[in-house]
Parts: structure tokens; C-alpha cells; sequence
């Protein structure tokens, strides 16, 4: 049997699955921890006096403090797409954590009020390109047996920057001087480096390495992936004709500009529904009030100890930790439309009860009516962790097909930040008009998110990335010869279609 020998892809990416696995697991839980500091560490903030003292804070000014990093990831969603085609995946997540470490450094500094949402913007921009990057890489690099639990504990591990977040602040919070929020600002430094670090241990995407004349390349990378002891070049080989064959249809297909193609197929305007859909849910389920005010619902439902709102933070963190964790490895057994639908439908119940209780205890010295509505506080953000958080990084990959992938998250993630924009300024009002009424609506909204979601989505469980297009275009995958002609990819073919391989092996 032929026998793998490297020349293209670095030295440095193991061929050994045990250690490259647990550094592509490494890239998941690092980008999304900066994710989670991010937009846990205002959550945090908002609780330490120190905090809202020095910048003399509104209504109106804290919810800007809070819009700002929204208002980055809409401008960074314009970057999202060519950023990763133009440099590659890789590059974009370091370009991303550079954007993110100037950020912080501006926040942890920052003087006075247009500082610091100066700083939160830059932030939201670098955040909002390794959103896009670190999932794209993630999506096309692994196979779908591990696809749906990685890309899953992506957005998982969320709540590990979260909780971060939350022991720093709870650590600071005795701090006598602006350290006790400079020092939890600028901490969130500590992810986007270890991307860094990570980078030059992971290879790039195949699929943007073949449609980047590097073929070569994709198939020492393919070959890595297979994750066996003796890597098979002629099974390399054929993914790669198989994935050359999705690449040529969808040029053929979709020759012109992806933010055009999005709307000319009936499949892909499909997929626009479900992108255009689940980015305004990712924001607008009820999960926005827990990361950035749940200092007022504790106020609401009778907890207002400082103390006690940063270690109830804390342990909400830990709980949507681990049930994040069990929903990412649940997809593939529930699939994604089922696990869906019971979680929209348990934070549709859990919100009702929420408002009920908040009306009935919110004023009372009922202790054990206040509790009980901390525990439907944490049902509802079981639910949202076992059902959004793992699709969140995973599903708008999984339905976009290459050459709109990237396009296509900016959309999804253009209406997440743009409804998070919204959110960071009418929540806090509407929480303090509407009071225990607010919890009511946002049920009614999740009502109508249920319905969508039962019509539209499409299940993905256990194909590959070339088999998913076949469920939106209702067409076979290719499986005929690759034509010589074809200039966007770089190999060369025999007669009989196959990628010689004669450079890349020894016998």
C-alpha cells in the first residue's frame, strides 16, 4: 500500500489524532470563550458599583455600553465573507483575535464613555470575523461523525469565557479602585492569544485550498483528516475528486457574485429563509436577558445582593455549561429540527411560569416563592443551551453550500448582532415598563419562532457537506470525471479523472 509522505501542509500539524483532535477541540473552545468574556463580562460589569459609578451610568448609556459590541458585529458581518475567502480560514481567525486584542486593551484603558464603546466595537468586529472563520474551518475540515459534536461544543463552550467572566467579576468585585472593572476588561485578552498560539498546529480547509489551485495541498490535508493509523492516499484521492465534482457544479450553478446567488434558486432562498429566521432567534428567545441583564431579573424577582446576583451569575454559567455539553453530543442522536423544536417549546412554557412568578414573589419576602423563580430561570436557560447554544456555530455552516458559506453566515450573523443592537436598547426598557408582562411576550414571539422553525428547517444529521446541497437543490451529488479544463482548482487529472498522487506517496 501506498505509503503518506508530507510536502505541503506544515510540520507542525500532527498527524496523530490524539493530539490533533484535542487542538481542533482547542480552536472551538477558544474562539467561542472569547465570545462568551464578551458578552458575559457587561453582564458582570453592570453588577460592580465601581463600574457604573466612574462613567456615571443611565438607562440610556448602559444600554449603549451594551449595543456597542452589537453595533462591531454589524460592521464586522461586511468582513465576514471576504476576509476567509480571500486570506483563508486560518488567517481570518488571526486577523480576527488581533482585532479583538486592540479592542481590549482600548476597553481596559478606556477614560470615559466614548472610549469604552469605541473599544466594545473594535471588539465586536474581531469577534464577528472569527464567528465566521473558526466555524467555516471547523465545518469543512471535519467528518460528519464529528462535525455536529464539535461544531456543537463551539458555541458550548461559550459558557466557558462566560463563567471566566463571571469568576473574574466575582473575584474583583472587592477591588477599592477602577481595577475591580479595568482588570476583568482586559483579561479578555487571555482567549484570542491562545487562538494564536493554536493557529500554526491546524490545517486549513480543504475545500478553500482546492478552489485556491492548491489541490496538492487539500489532499495531504484530506489524508490527515481520515484519522487512521495508515492514512489510505487513494481514499484521500477520491474525496477530494468528490469534493472537486460539489466545486464544479456549484460554479457552474452559481457562477456569479455569492451575495447574488443567495436569492437565485429556489433551495437557495430556502436557505436564506432559515439564515434570515434563525439569526433575529439567536437574540430575541429570552437568552439575551439572561447574559446581559440578569441583574435586573434578580432585582425583579427579590434578590438584589450584589453578592448574590455575581454567585447566582456564576453558577447559571456552570449549568448552561454542561447542558450545552449534553445537547452537542444529543444532535446527532435527536437531530437537529427535533432537539429544535423541544427547546423553543420548553423556553415558550418556562417564560410564561417566569412572568407568572416574577408577579406573584417580585415584591414579596417570600423566600421560597423568589427561589423557585431562580429555578425556572435556570430551566429556561437549560432549555436555550441544550437546543440553540450547539446549533448556533453549526446549522447556518451545515445549510450554506461553499461557494455561499461564508456569505451566508455574514447574513445569519448581520441579523444576530442587528437584533442583538435592538435588544441591548429596548430590553431594558421594555423590562422596566412592562415589568412581569415583558416575560409574557417575549413567550408569544417564541410561539411564532416554533412555527417557523417546524416549517422551514431542514434536517442534517449525519451528511456530509456535499449531501446536504442534494436536500435543498433536490439533485444528486456529481460523481462523474472532473473536466481537465476546470481553472479553479490546481491539480492535475489522468485519463481516467483520478488526481495523480505520484508526488505525494512513496512506495
Amino acid at each position: 500500500m501506498a505509503q503518506f509522505e508530507r510536502k505541503h501542509v506544515s510540520r507542525l500539524v500532527p498527524a496523530d489524532h490524539r493530539v490533533l483532535m484535542p487542538l481542533l477541540l482547542a480552536v472551538t473552545i477558544v474562539n467561542s470563550a472569547t465570545l462568551g468574556y464578551d458578552s458575559s463580562v457587561m453582564n458582570g460589569l453592570l453588577i460592580l458599583p465601581s463600574y457604573s459609578e466612574y462613567f456615571h451610568l443611565t438607562t440610556a448609556t448602559e444600554g449603549l455600553n451594551n449595543a456597542a459590541v452589537w453595533m462591531g458585529g454589524i460592521l464586522g458581518a461586511f468582513l465576514m465573507q471576504p476576509i476567509p475567502d480571500h486570506f483563508g480560514r486560518r488567517r481570518a481567525i488571526l486577523i480576527a483575535s488581533i482585532i479583538t486584542i486592540i479592542g481590549v486593551i482600548l476597553q481596559g484603558a478606556s477614560q470615559n464613555i466614548g472610549m469604552f464603546v469605541v473599544a466594545r466595537i473594535i471588539v465586536g468586529i474581531g469577534s464577528a470575523i472569527s464567528n465566521g472563520a473558526a466555524p467555516t474551518l471547523l465545518g469543512e475540515l471535519l467528518p460528519p461523525r464529528r462535525r455536529a459534536r464539535v461544531l456543537g461544543l463551539f458555541f458550548s463552550c461559550y459558557y466557558v469565557g462566560s463563567l471566566f467572566s463571571s469568576v473574574v467579576n466575582y473575584g474583583s468585585q472587592n477591588i477599592n479602585s477602577t481595577w475591580a472593572w479595568r482588570l476583568p476588561s482586559l483579561l479578555q485578552f487571555i482567549p484570542s492569544l491562545l487562538a494564536i498560539i493554536i493557529l500554526p498546529f491546524v490545517p486549513e480547509s480543504p475545500r478553500w485550498l482546492i478552489t485556491h489551485q492548491r489541490s496538492d495541498e487539500a489532499l495531504e490535508v484530506l489524508i490527515i483528516m481520515q484519522g487512521k493509523n495508515k492514512t489510505d492516499v487513494l481514499n484521500g484521492s477520491q474525496q477530494l475528486r468528490e469534493i472537486r465534482d460539489t466545486l464544479v457544479r456549484e460554479a457552474e450553478e452559481y457562477p456569479r457574485n455569492p451575495w447574488r446567488e443567495i436569492i437565485s434558486t429556489k433551495g437557495n432562498r430556502r436557505r436564506l429563509i432559515i439564515l434570515c429566521t434563525f439569526g433575529p432567534m439567536i437574540n430575541m428567545f429570552g437568552n439575551f436577558i439572561i447574559s446581559f441583564y440578569l441583574t435586573k431579573i434578580l432585582t425583579q424577582a427579590g434578590i438584589t445582593d450584589t453578592v448574590t446576583q455575581t454567585q447566582v451569575q456564576v453558577i447559571i454559567n456552570c449549568w448552561s455549561f454542561a447542558v450545552a455539553i449534553v445537547g452537542s453530543f444529543m444532535l446527532d442522536i435527536l437531530g437537529r429540527r427535533v432537539q429544535m423544536l423541544i427547546g423553543v417549546s420548553g423556553m415558550v412554557s418556562t417564560l410564561l411560569l417566569i412572568g407568572g412568578l416574577i408577579k406573584r414573589y417580585g415584591s414579596s419576602t417570600n423566600t421560597s416563592g423568589i427561589y423557585g423563580t431562580i429555578a425556572v430561570i435556570f430551566l429556561f436557560q437549560g432549555f436555550y443551551a441544550f437546543s440553540v447554544t450547539p446549533m448556533t456555530s453549526l446549522y447556518p455552516m451545515e445549510v450554506s453550500p461553499f461557494k455561499l458559506r461564508t456569505a451566508g453566515i455574514a447574513i445569519f450573523r448581520m441579523l444576530d448582532s442587528g437584533f442583538g443592537l435592538l435588544a441591548s436598547f429596548a430590553m431594558a426598557y421594555a423590562m422596566a415598563d412592562l415589568e412581569w408582562k415583558f416575560y409574557f411576550i417575549n413567550a408569544a414571539w417564541d410561539f411564532v419562532f416554533l412555527i417557523i422553525a417546524y416549517f422551514t428547517f431542514v434536517e442534517t444529521k449525519g451528511l456530509r457537506l456535499e449531501e446536504i446541497n442534494a436536500r435543498f437543490e433536490g439533485t444528486e451529488i456529481l460523481t462523474g470525471v472532473v473536466d481537465d479544463s476546470f481553472s479553479g482548482c490546481g491539480g492535475r487529472d489522468t485519463k481516467d479523472g483520478g488526481v495523480v498522487i505520484d508526488k505525494l506517496v512513496k512506495v
